[in-house]
């Protein structure tokens, strides 16, 4: 009889016995299929079969092959594994700049097991930032904390609110609101501010980034140079809920930006240059 530890090697070990476990875990299945499933040969996907059997993992059940009860819970249980050591992965490089501190997130890690991670690479340095302009373009619906609003983000945000009439609600801060003002995208910020679907609100002090959309947490990380390193969403109940309670706290010590206030501080702005 296998020890604990050999069962947990004789999955890990093999790509093939891991991607069949997983496929039958979603349903019985053939030999046939679970061929295509894995990529591997006929002679491979029979060994592995009898060693699931040996194991009492499957049962066949004419040409199909079915978890039984004990197979069930082992793959539940591997498949869970596997996905939290993935999300390990994925969140290796970012973890020292995870913001959950700066967003009084204190979340176990487990609610970010399947998180969708977009991570800064050589190769690729701005996909953060490409997929926060997919978020801020593409959503029907956002709340988002801005402790930055270049002209991209101001684009792709006036694509959505003014376009499209994107329900939205932003909170940033004054510092961000004074570098738009001096920009070349003041017009277009104006016309956010001025949208029936959207809401501006200006914090006192900093604010960290991230937000909500289409009830979606998402988290942007950034380093000790501030710079994007990355991007963490989530649907997981407990960060989404967190994350609605930063927004709504830092919602709530805010101000408004109406559309004449913005006015005043574009003609105050003018007249001292």
């Amino acid at each position: 009889m296998a020890t604990p530890l050999e069962d947990i090697r004789f999955l890990a070990d093999s790509e093939n016995r891991f991607t069949a476990l997983e496929a039958l875990a979603a349903d019985p299945r053939t030999r046939s299929e679970l061929r295509s499933a894995t990529g591997a040969s006929s002679a491979t996907v029979s060994r592995l079969l009898g060693d699931f059997e040996d194991r009492g993992w499957v049962a066949r059940d004419g040409n199909r092959y079915a978890l039984t009860p004990l197979g069930e819970y082992v793959a539940s249980a591997f498949v869970d594994l596997h996905d939290q050591m993935t999300t390990a992965g994925e969140l290796r490089e970012l973890l020292p700049w995870f913001p959950l501190g700066e967003l009084d997130v204190e979340v176990d890690l487990d609610v970010l097991t399947g998180a969708t991670v977009t991570a800064a690479t050589p190769e690729n340095p701005m996909a953060p930032v490409a997929r926060v302009l997919e978020i801020e373009r593409e959503s029907s619906r956002t709340s988002t904390l801005a402790n930055k609003f270049p002209e991209p983000c101001i684009d792709a945000r006036h694509e959505a609110v003014v376009g499209r009439a994107q329900t939205c609600e932003l909170v940033t801060t004054r510092a961000v609101v004074e570098s738009v003002i001096a920009s070349a995208c003041v017009d277009e910020f104006a016309d956010i501010v001025a949208a029936d679907s959207c809401t501006v609100y200006v914090h006192d002090g900093d604010v960290p980034p991230g937000g909500i959309y289409d009830g979606t947490a998402y988290l942007i990380v950034a380093d000790d140079r501030d710079v994007n390193v990355g991007l963490v969403e989530s649907d997981d109940p407990a960060l989404v809920d967190r994350l609605a309670e930063t927004f709504e706290a830092y919602r709530d010590a805010s101000t408004r930006l109406t559309t004449s206030a913005l006015e005043r501080r574009r003609d105050a702005v003018g007249a001292e240059t």
